[in-house]
């Protein structure tokens, strides 16, 4: 059922931001009503220009940007460069799942998450853009793709229960991953730390 895992680790991320996150912590409110948002406005959608868009798409998008805008400019342009070859990376499986879907041998949805994931490292090492990458490439993949589409007469939905399920799936692995990173270097600090001082008693 799509949209299930969507619902899943959205309410599992709220419920972190709204009670596990320091009451003190600046961004803490503005995330916990971001995600409730998403999770609300999830089911509907407007026609715009032609084209059907998930209000949860536009409440993803306009935040990304936002924090883009306050960037240093060289820090944005190679943010967007590296969201912009995430959005053709994007485009490009869903052209080859429409046209060829032999190749799409296991769940599109691991497949595709594999991929956003595995560029996402190689293209950031910062943990926090690389989740802004995925969500910034995916949802510009999104209306690229509806534009394709769109010469062709196909229905699409920007921002639908498929994408969603995408996004939150390499969002929670990509955290995790960062997380995974993030105990790695602290032991790794630590165990130095520790053998050093060894050494220094030896």
């Amino acid at each position: 059922m799509e949209g299930l895992t969507f619902y899943w680790i959205a309410w599992f991320f709220w419920v972190i931001a709204t009670f596990l996150l320091k009451k003190k912590h600046v961004n803490r409110l503005r995330l916990s009503l971001w995600i409730l948002l998403l999770i609300i406005f999830s089911p509907h959608s407007i026609l715009l220009f032609e084209m059907e868009i998930s209000l949860a798409s536009i409440i993803l998008v306009i935040p990304l940007f936002k924090v883009i805008v306050r960037m240093k400019k060289i820090k944005a342009s190679y943010l967007l460069l590296c969201s912009f070859i995430i959005m053709l990376s994007y485009v490009c499986f869903h052209l080859f799942e429409l046209f060829d879907p032999v190749w799409i041998i296991f769940p599109r949805i691991w497949m595709l998450t594999v991929l956003l994931i595995s560029l996402s490292i190689v293209l950031q090492t910062n943990k926090i853009y690389r989740i802004i990458i995925i969500l910034l490439g995916s949802i510009q993949g999104e209306f690229l793709y509806a534009l394709i589409l769109k010469k062709y007469t196909f229905p699409h939905v920007i921002g639908s229960y498929a994408f969603l399920d995408v996004i939150a799936l390499s969002t929670i692995i990509i955290a995790t991953w960062n997380g995974l990173e993030y105990l790695s270097t602290f032991y790794e600090k630590n165990l130095n730390r520790v053998e050093k001082e060894k050494q220094k008693l030896l």
